[in-house]
């Protein structure tokens, strides 16, 4: 192995990578909390070994508050630092659609160069940008199922419950099958197995970096250089 893999490179702050975490332990426990509900003929035996439905209730409400803190704090305070967006290395670009191309032709063996990426690359974005998406639904309704009589009684009717709780649920689901494909592209895939350290520790070697995120080491090197 050459001496790159001796030196590393930051690649997340302390603060994503507590927020991740916040966010990790947090989406767990919905889960596991919230799907005996939507299956309690298949999974209330989760239920059960966690000291009931009352107890999960308890544990799901205040995982879906720690996501409804996490989200806020996440807005506000890249709305303030703007650390996050300033190099704009996590907004969707046409880049991303050639990346996908050429892991497509790399894959199916038209190619022997897969996309190169920047910091991000396109399955990242899709993580973060889908969370953007999921979160507000799952907030917003499950807000609504905690609080049934309040929101019938100010803004929606009752009859709407129903269609409220199969949503929350799906979208719940949708957003579960998510994490199950990040959890493979981080941390099950070979390339990775059985664990990927870059978010526990926020580092990343030159030599994963300089293969995984070619563009971005080059502007990290470039950077150090003009140092």
């Amino acid at each position: 192995m050459s001496d790159l893999a001796d030196k590393y490179i930051e690649r997340f702050t302390l603060n994503q990578r507590l927020q991740h975490g916040i966010n990790a332990v947090a989406c767990l426990s919905l889960f596991l909390t919230g799907l005996p509900v939507k299956f309690p003929d298949q999974l209330g035996y989760i239920a059960i070994m966690m000291g009931g439905f009352n107890v999960t209730t308890v544990i799901h409400r205040m995982a879906g508050t720690a996501i409804l803190a996490l989200a806020m704090f996440h807005f506000l305070y890249y709305i303030i630092d703007r650390g996050w967006f300033k190099d704009k290395e996590i907004i969707p670009s046409p880049k991303d659609v050639t990346d996908v191309i050429e892991d497509t032709k790399f894959i199916i063996g038209l190619s022997d160069e897969k996309g190169r990426y920047r910091k991000y690359s396109y399955r990242e974005k899709l993580d973060y940008w889908g969370a953007v998406i999921f979160f507000p639904i799952l907030i917003v309704t499950g807000v609504i199922l905690w609080h049934p009589a309040f929101a019938v009684h100010y803004f929606m009717p009752a009859d709407y419950l129903p269609a409220v709780r199969l949503i929350h649920s799906m979208d719940a689901i949708l957003a579960g099958m998510a994490v199950m494909l990040h959890m493979y592209n981080v941390h099950l895939s070979p390339r990775f197995f059985p664990v990927n350290w870059t978010m526990f520790t926020g580092m990343i070697s030159e030599e994963m970096a300089e293969e995984e995120f070619p563009l971005w080491y080059e502007r990290v090197k470039r950077n150090q250089r003009e140092e």
